[in-house]
């Protein structure tokens, strides 16, 4: 863009004004209902993640043999999309968060210093374990990356209906604890900055 600089982006910056994929303004109780997100047309979120899986293995057998897949990021991209506008989130956001949670590397688990576990894509945290098994999802489930990328829309959409619809709402996916939160921030603008996203 000619002589024009790139602004990079400062901690006391506002947000990014992305358009908003979901025009839906949630209802005033959605913090306290069941996250029904999880659900498409009432079918539990680990049937469509089977049936998701077994089209992207379905595909992978219909490609020309010597075709090589050069990242495992590939694998959440017919995902990110259907699950942004599914939960009413924004895809680049989405896909920052699970570019710094794991590098888009769908089979990570981490161990925490305080016992817990974060596993898959999204380094989904094993507090969440216990309810995300009422809809039939399992923590060897979220090492799919259809699932991870679901599961990670869904709880971004939850923390920001409880933090708001800024930075810190954004980072809360990751910790609501300023200090963890402002670290947070600070990476997923730098990925935006990275792929082009935010300038």
């Amino acid at each position: 863009m000619g002589s024009s600089q790139r602004v990079q982006p400062q901690p006391g910056d506002p947000p990014p004004k992305f358009k908003p994929m979901n025009s839906r303004r949630p209802s005033r109780n959605a913090t306290r209902q069941p996250p029904t997100l999880l659900r498409f047309n009432r079918l539990p979120l680990a049937a469509i993640g089977l049936c998701m899986l077994s089209w992207a293995q379905a595909s992978a057998h219909r490609q020309a043999p010597a075709r090589v897949i050069p990242s495992a990021s590939l694998a959440a991209d017919p995902c990110l999309m259907p699950a942004a506008q599914r939960h009413g989130v924004n895809p680049h956001i989405l896909r920052a968060i699970l570019q710094v949670e794991s590098g888009m590397r769908p089979h990570v688990v981490s161990r925490n210093r305080n016992g817990s576990i974060d596993v898959g894509m999204a380094q989904i945290n094993s507090i969440h374990f216990r309810e995300l098994a009422q809809w039939g999802i399992t923590p060897d489930r979220l090492l799919d990356p259809c699932i991870a990328t679901h599961v990670a829309a869904w709880h971004l959409k939850r923390v920001m209906l409880r933090h708001g619809n800024t930075w810190f709402g954004v980072a809360a996916y990751h910790s609501a604890t300023p200090v963890h939160n402002q670290r947070y921030q600070a990476l997923l603008r730098q990925e935006l900055v990275r792929t082009g996203v935010w300038r």
